[in-house]
Order: structure tokens, then sequence, then C-alpha cells
């Protein structure tokens, strides 16, 4: 079975862009909500939350409630015990895991990798896990005490299920994502499976049998063989369950039924510990792969077509269900950014700029829409001058006058300057940054998401919203030199966590005036572009303005940087205004002074750039088309009625009884 595609029959003519759900014969039919991904589902979910439809099962499926085990990332996990049989030289060991968040990493026996544990025998025999930077990684220490370690190569997204092998056949290690293989690794050694060695799922025992390291997550039907499976093999049996089977040495279904965690192939049960329990979400099995959709729109005049392709090599009957929204001017929304204040901050004379930029923000925050603030950075001139301080304080203060709109104040996100830290330039040196705009400062806000180290908003996330798109805005703090890659994973893990939302990164210092990367700009794009949803980052630092675009993967990331002091009034109180239009998937920069009631409109000042808004906007989706089908081959339906000149988005759901999947968020334009 392949790629399928209706026939005319089997187009449907949806009713006009009142919007009403309309059924195969043209009648009104049932609105369904819409749904987002299936746990192997297509890229994107859609903004609104998936309800599973009734609809006709085919011969032998019925809709079922999985379960799995959920671990808090704190202490939960699965012991058990010494497991001698499943000492191995050779493996596969696999699973589906749902990722959550960070979990709590240790390293995998002396001089190994820390990683955040799966599954493993001991930290010597083997182990299944996450690298630090969120992917694929496994290890094995051999008798010499030597770490052998395959780190894989994608990202493992957060909250989303994803089925997770790695194999070794006593020469090279395999790791596998969603059947596919990540990374390969050539050891030509043999595992060390002396000693105590305790298997878990969720940590790692040490030699006492105290667990070490916490998965952040959930985690269903684990498995483990005698022998290094093919890759065929495993992906045609990763949507089965296995209870038995020809090398199958252990497998915990982690199903709540089961009332613990029994081993089915062996006699190595597990012992469930406080911070793991059962959840009613877990892996598909036994119903087939899940449907798998490619879709494009086509418009003429007023009529669109909307076409998904369904590729389901296992299945033919389906429902699908199509949503519409237009997307208008009304959801236009704005973000300011603040460039380096410090010469207002320095010089009483010079103090009404600062004073008079946080004032226009909250007296235009309506009549722009603004819905956050950024500041570049160098928050004062003279780290150790607390007068300075206090001139900042007082302006940002005014950022946190409480309102209805508002009732914390308006958003925002500072990223500490090198003039913020002393020694001067030293990054970490951020005593008085911290004391005045620390973790206290933004205690009990709902905006302010958390710090790399604690205690510190050196690095911190901030989040927004604005015409129904979430922001995540990371904050780092100036450096002269490439950041730490511990720094970078982090942030990396931040924008990760929050995969559907816009990311931003403010640094004090990304680019040159010439628009080229400075070592620490080069460092944080190298890391976030391999994110899905990161496209701006922004700095100040040097007294310019200066932007670039950069392709990678199929994205557009842009770079910006702005910086007044070096102009007459340290400045002269310019700000940018960036301004989000949703309808055209654009932003529009503007420079102004507040004091100066002045734009500057010259090429460097003023200028529009492309961004991706998909799924922005206030305006529900709604459901245009329903239909069941005893014989799918795709979907396609016509939407008639829309106005021209406008801007749509649209996506569609399929079900196939047991999954729920659904395509990306498409956009079109009329004529």
């Amino acid at each position: 079975m392949g790629k399928y595609r209706f026939g005319p029959w089997a187009i449907l003519s949806a009713c006009s862009l009142s919007l009403v759900a309309c059924s195969a014969d043209g009648g009104e039919g049932s609105v369904v909500s819409p749904a987002a991904n299936d746990s192997r589902g297509t890229e994107q979910v859609p903004p609104e939350k998936p309800v599973r439809e009734t609809v006709a099962c085919p011969t032998g499926r019925v809709p079922i409630d999985a379960t799995s085990l959920a671990f808090d990332g704190e202490r939960g996990h699965v012991a058990m015990g010494d497991a001698a049989s499943l000492a191995l030289e050779q493996f596969t060991l696999e699973g589906w895991v749902r990722r959550d968040g960070f979990g709590v990493p240790h390293a995998a026996g002396e001089g190994g990798p820390s990683l955040v544990p799966i599954a493993g025998r001991g930290s010597g025999n083997y182990v299944l896990g996450f690298a630090e930077d969120g992917e694929l990684a496994a290890d094995f220490e051999n008798e010499e005490g030597v770490h052998h370690t395959v780190l894989g190569k994608t990202d493992i997204s957060l909250g989303q299920w994803h089925h997770l092998a790695a194999s070794y056949d006593g020469t090279t290690w395999r790791l596998f994502v969603d059947g596919r293989l990540d990374a390969e690794l050539v050891a030509k050694t043999t595992p060390r499976t002396s000693g105590a060695q305790s298997f878990a799922v969720g940590s790692m025992l040490d030699a006492s049998g105290t667990p070490t390291g916490f998965l952040k997550g959930a985690v269903d039907e684990v498995r483990l063989w005698d022998h290094a499976r093919s890759a065929s093999e495993i992906a045609a049996s990763m949507y089965r369950r296995a209870a038995r089977g020809s090398g199958l040495v252990g497998r915990w279904a982690f199903d709540e039924k089961d009332r613990g965690a029994p081993d089915s192939a062996g006699t190595n049960h597990g012992s469930i510990a406080a911070g793991a329990a059962f959840v009613r979400d877990g892996a598909i099995l036994d119903l087939g792969f899940p449907p798998a959709l490619r879709g494009t729109p086509s418009v003429d005049g007023r009529r669109a077509t909307l076409d998904v392709k369904v590729d389901d090599p296992d299945s033919a009957a389906f429902s699908a269900s199509f949503y519409v929204r237009e997307v208008t001017a009304g959801e236009d929304f704005t973000i300011v950014v603040l460039p380096d204040t410090q010469y207002y901050s320095r010089y009483p004379e010079y103090s009404k700029y600062y004073y008079d930029q946080t004032k226009w923000i909250m007296d235009n925050a309506a009549a722009y829409n603004i819905v956050g603030v950024i500041h570049n950075g160098d928050v004062v001139d003279q780290v150790n001058v607390e007068s300075q301080w206090q001139v900042a304080d007082k302006a940002m203060k005014t950022l946190e006058t409480k309102s209805a709109r508002f009732p914390e104040g308006m958003p925002y996100g500072v990223g500490a300057g090198n003039h913020d830290q002393d020694p001067f330039g030293t990054a970490g040196g951020t005593v008085k940054y911290n004391q005045y705009f620390g973790t206290s400062r933004f205690q009990g806000r709902s905006y302010f998401g958390g710090t790399y180290s604690a205690n510190k908003t050196d690095e911190n996330w901030v989040t927004f919203s604005g015409g129904g798109l979430d922001f995540v805005l990371v904050d780092l703090q100036y450096s002269s030199k490439a950041r730490e890659a511990a720094v970078l994973n982090w942030t990396k893990n931040v924008f990760a966590q929050h995969p559907n939302a816009f990311g931003i990164v403010n640094s004090h210092h990304i680019l040159n005036a010439d628009a080229s990367f400075g070592a620490a700009g080069k460092s944080i794009y190298d890391a976030v572009k391999t994110t899905s949803n990161v496209q701006l980052l922004t700095c100040g630092h040097i007294s310019a303005e200066s932007k670039r675009s950069d392709q990678y993967g199929g994205r557009t990331i842009h770079s910006m940087l702005a910086d007044y002091q070096s102009r007459a009034n340290g400045g002269g109180g310019y700000l940018r205004i960036w301004e989000f239009s949703p309808k055209n998937g654009e932003l529009t920069v503007r420079t102004y002074s507040p004091t100066a009631n002045k734009f500057e409109t010259d090429a460097n000042s003023q200028f529009t750039l492309k961004v991706d808004l998909s799924g922005a906007g206030n305006a529900s989706f709604k459901s245009v088309a329903k239909l069941d089908l005893a014989d799918a081959s795709g979907v396609r339906t016509n939407v008639d009625g829309l106005a021209p000149g406008k801007n749509y988005e649209w996506y569609a759901t399929v079900t196939d009884c047991a999954h729920v999947v659904s395509s990306p968020v498409y956009r079109f334009s009329t004529k």
C-alpha cells in the first residue's frame, strides 16, 4: 500500500466561509474539534487541542486507552535488581519514550558521559539515555574501564512519543529514532558485565542500588534482546507488543492493568519507586501504523482546493476533517526592544530618555498592541555605581505597572551586558546585576520561565503572547568568546520545550557593525539554527545598526543589531518597535525616539522582514468538511465563497480509528 489520492467522486462541496461544517452530501454536519499530532504524526501541532473522534472502526480495530509509566524527573524509577541474566555483551534495548523535560543527568560510570537515563544495566554494562543537548545517546564501559559512547544526531522533541533503540553487535553501536538509523560508532570491544550491575528504567543504579540521574517523561513497552536487531526488524515491530520472541530476554509493558512492572519475557520483575506513576497516555500498539499526511492548497479566485495525501501501509479507512480560518489585520501586535541604556543610567541629564522610553511603552500599549519588551543589555555604564542602578530600577519599574490588561505588568526580559558585569566584561560577574534584576524581581511573575543557574538571571527565559501566538525569549549574558556548550544546550532545550512557540534569542553581542557574527554570536547562531522555531536574534553592544538573514534547513533566521549610545545625548532615547503582521507574515522594524517624537526612516532603521507567523491570530479555526471513508486514498475538499485578497490558514486531521494525526498548518491567499 502506498500513497493514494481521491478521484473526483470524493471531492466535497464545502459550505461558503460562513464556515458551516459540511458533510459529504453537502448538508450540515457535525463540527469536529481539531486534532493535534499523533505521537508519530506530522511536523506541526495545530493551535487547538485534539479531541478523539468516534468513527466507524475498520474490522478488527477498536479505539483504546493506552497507558504508560511517567517519571517525575526527581526520584521516580523502576528497579529490576541485579538482573544477572541481563548481563549482555551484544544486545538491543528499545522502547517508546515521551521526553517531558530536562531531567537530571548523571555520569555513566567513572569517566563516562553525563546522561539522563532511559534504561540500562548499571552505569557500566550499557545504558540508553539523553545527552545534555537532547539527542539520544548510549554508553558502555569495557573491562579496561574505557567508555564507548555513541551520540545521536536528532533532537528528541518534548511532549511527543518516539520509539528509541540502541543496539550493539560486538563491534558497532547503533542508535535508532522512530525506526530509522540515527547514528553509529565502531567500538570493537566487549562491554563489561562483571561487578554489581542493576537494571533500571528511568534512572541508573550504582553498585549499591542507589538511583542516580532521573528521566522526566514517560516510558512504554521496554524490550531487551540478546542480539543486535536490524533496522528493518526494529521498524517492523515497534508498533506491536512482543510478550515473547526469539532472543527476547526482558520485556516490561508498563500497562496499568498489570498492577506493576512484571517482566513478561523473564523473571526480572520491576519495583516501581515513588515518583513514578501510571498515566493514561502511551504508545498505541497492535493497531497498525499511523497515517502520515502531506498537504497543499491550490487557489482559483475565491475557491480553494485543500488537498491532503494519506500514506498508511496497513489501513485504507479513515475519517478526515478540514479546518479553515481567516487571518485578519486586527491580529497585528508589537514587541519593543530597548538598546543599550548605559548612558541614560550614568548621566542625570540623560535619564529622562530612559524614563520616556518605558513611559511611552505603557502609554501606547493599547494603541500599538504591545505584548512584550526586550532589553539588549548594558543596563548601566559603571557596574559598581549604585545611582546608575537606581535610575534603571526606576525606569524598568514603569513596565511593572499593573493594569487590567497586564495584571503582572508588561512582560519583559533583560540580558546582562558587559557593563553589567564585574570585573568589567567578565561572564558570571553579575552580583550587582542580580541584586537589581535577579530572580527576586521576577518572582511570582508567570511570564518568567526560569534560569540556567539557580538564583541568577545571567541566562534566563521569559514568555509572552501576541496575536494568539506564543513567544519564548531566551536572554543570554555578554561574552567576548564563544558560549559554553552547556549554556547553548540549555538554550536549545528551552526552545525544544516550546516547539510551537516563536523563538527569539537576546544577547548583548551577536552582530558586528558590518553584520558579521561576533564569536559569541556565531556560537549562538550555530546552536539555535538547528531548532525548529527560532527566527530572530537581537543584540546591542556596538554603536551601529546592522542586520542579516541566514537560511538553514529551509528556514530563515534574522539577526539584528541596534545601539545608539555614541550619538548625542547618550543615544537620544531611540528604541526599536517590532510590528508583527500575521496577515502578511511580516515583521516591520521601526526606530523611534519618544523624547524627540521622531522616527528614523533610512534603510537600516526601518525595514520589513518575512517571518513565519503560521498559527498566529485569535480567530478560531472552523470545521468546513468531514468525511468518513471506507477506502481512503487521500482527501480533497473545495472551500467556496472566500473573500478576495484575503489570507487564510487551514489544516486537516485524519483518524484511522486507532490514531489521530494532523497536517501542518498551511497558509494561502485568495486573488
